[in-house]
């Protein structure tokens, strides 16, 4: 009897630290959570601080896609590096000017948010949401074998709903505003780009590698993917102006001769990115709004393209400097377990902006 009291008392005494120790690894993260929430204003706050960590990974969902954003456009003047995450959230510098950079902008980290939220959702993060449950039963689709839906399905919904209550204008932002329909008509097209990529995974059960059952699950898309996607949209975004009740954006197209064609009933597209500014060179500073300029950027000497010098460096020229760098080479297996490395000279030329 005494043996099991005292078993039963260290096992309590086991889940006490558990759980101490939970609450310790969380209280770092609450506190994060907690000043990232304090700079933050309007329905963003209020939404913050009501689930602080919840926001936390709203943050962590738009430096995912200012990431993203810096890899697709690594080729372009514009490369996103002068953009940060305190930016996105105040709608400062680069976000304040309608252009197809800022649609771009709100579109990705709308998604970045949408993802990252969706995400924490699947790792059981938050109490009030989890996986989706609502694909049940056996699936089929032309051209392949049919399945059952089990799993954990990416209930890409929570993430959806917390993005456009987070990241829209709220309900007291001006309506008429030009801007900020423009903001909620990318941010719609970012989280867009997600749900028209939805995707399933599958997973095989049966003897010996044999497929006898097939289970499947429903899963986002890679953000490299979205990030890919919207940048393709990016490319063909329209202009866009508002309707004579300020309440709907029409395209902005011209006729023949360069007449303005009466443009009232053409709406753009809702996965399409929109602006209305056009955008500046990039080739200078700018700190007003964020632009870093060109100087000083790698060039591809041989390209015609977006990086190629003539491009990249607006016209100024650019400056060839040789490389020469030691790097491992011939590595091989050495059992076990090491791996032996030379070190070789890497030389190469590089051309970077005047």
């Amino acid at each position: 009897m005494i043996a099991r009291i005292w078993l039963l008392s260290f096992v309590f005494i086991i889940v006490l630290a558990a759980i101490d120790g939970r609450k310790g690894t969380r209280q770092p993260r609450n506190e994060a959570a907690l000043g990232f929430c304090s700079w933050l204003k309007d329905h963003q706050l209020k939404k913050c601080q009501a689930h602080p960590l919840r926001g936390l990974a709203a943050r962590d969902g738009v430096e995912l896609a200012l990431k993203e954003c810096r890899d697709q456009f690594s080729d372009r003047r514009w490369n996103c590096s002068g953009v940060t995450i305190a930016d996105v959230f105040q709608r400062e510098r680069m976000l304040k000017v309608d252009s197809k950079e800022s649609s771009y902008l709100h579109a990705i980290t709308a998604a970045g948010v949408a993802y990252q939220i969706t995400k924490g959702c699947s790792l059981g993060n938050w109490e009030d949401c989890g996986c989706d449950t609502r694909q049940q039963g056996r699936g089929q689709k032309a051209g392949e074998p049919s399945w059952e839906w089990g799993g954990c399905s990416e209930h890409y919904k929570k993430g959806y709903d917390y993005s456009t209550d987070f990241m829209d204008p709220g309900k007291n932002a001006e309506k008429k505003s030009i801007s900020n329909q423009i903001i909620t008509h990318n941010n719609e097209a970012g989280r867009k780009a997600i749900k028209d990529n939805m995707d399933k995974s599958c997973k095989c059960h049966g003897v010996s590698g044999s497929c006898t059952v097939r289970v499947c699950w429903r899963t986002m898309p890679k953000m490299a993917k979205v990030a890919s996607e919207l940048r393709r949209k990016f490319e063909n975004a329209l202009k866009v102006k508002l309707n004579k009740n300020k309440t709907k954006l029409t395209r902005l197209s011209r006729g023949r001769r360069g007449r303005k064609r009466n443009t009232n009933n053409r709406r753009p597209s809702p996965s399409s990115l929109v602006y209305a500014v056009n955008s500046p060179d990039f080739c200078q500073a700018d700190e007003k709004y964020g632009i870093l300029g060109t100087l000083g950027r790698t060039c591809n000497k041989t390209s015609t393209g977006t990086d190629g010098c003539r491009m990249l460096c607006c016209g100024r020229g650019y400056n060839t400097v040789n490389r020469v760098n030691d790097v491992k080479c011939n590595c091989t297996f050495i059992w076990c377990c090491h791996v032996k490395c030379d070190w070789c000279k890497k030389e190469w030329v590089e051309h970077t902006c005047k």
